[in-house]
């Protein structure tokens, strides 16, 4: 069987910025109209530490006692702009159909690895018309301290779920950034990356993705590397 490990935000969706603009308001509600995300990078990040992040670099000095409470806040923000700006919600080309097929094959195994929080994640799914009840294995932004971590927590949970042993070889992290990239490289999994987020083509090959696609209109690159038929490096 294999372990197939979605990235959320630019890889299955986009919630048009909601998320982004849920983040700031609860970082501005609970610490000051200093804290911004104009200067960090929350593509492929970790939300606990993207929060961590722009409050240091707002200037705030008890970052860690204040975690809880922006969580907590994040999560009461995030329902009302989804429901704002629900025009701006896009499911990634080709995602659904792909979905469909893979949730009626014995030989897959569907998860999440993500750096949402692992309440926020369903939130976001639900907005954009997934089940999260379709993926079941599932590693957060509050699982780990790092995204290769995740992956590795990922392959943890199929083994218990399943009572059977995962390689690397058998896993495949689909996303759409070189973290993502990054992270199954620092765990030999095999990476599909898709340019359906903030980078191009050329920079997710340049991050040395084992096979790059536009989007998954076409999923024929997945059912090749499901079948053994993609090494090296690909674009479709």
């Amino acid at each position: 069987m294999k372990l197939l490990l979605f990235d959320v935000d630019g890889t299955l969706l986009l919630t048009g910025g909601a998320g982004v603009r849920a983040m700031e308001r609860a970082g501005v509600l609970v610490c000051g109209q200093r804290f911004s995300l104009d200067s960090v990078v929350v593509a492929g990040g970790m939300d606990p530490y993207i929060f961590a992040e722009a409050a240091a670099r707002a200037g705030i000095e008890n970052v860690d006692e204040l975690h809880e409470t922006f969580y907590a806040t994040y999560l009461r923000e995030l329902p009302m702009e989804l429901e704002a700006g629900r025009a701006g919600i896009e499911v990634m080309p080709g995602i659904m159909p792909l979905l469909e097929t893979l949730r009626c094959r014995d030989d897959v195994s569907l998860g999440l690895l993500t750096g949402n929080y692992r309440q926020a994640t369903p939130i976001k799914l639900r907005a954009a018309g997934f089940d999260p009840a379709w993926f079941a294995v599932g590693v957060f932004g509050d699982d780990a301290s790092n995204r290769p971590a995740l992956a590795r927590l990922a392959m943890q949970q199929f083994e218990v779920m399943y009572s059977q042993s995962i390689t690397g070889e058998d896993t495949i992290v689909i996303g759409d950034t070189p973290r993502d990239v990054a992270c199954a490289q620092a765990n030999a999994c095999r990476s599909l990356a898709v340019a359906t987020g903030r980078y191009s083509v050329l920079q997710l090959q340049d991050a040395g993705a084992d096979v790059v696609v536009e989007n998954l209109l076409d999923p024929q690159p997945l059912w090749d590397m499901l079948d053994g038929q993609s090494s090296g490096s690909h674009l479709f």
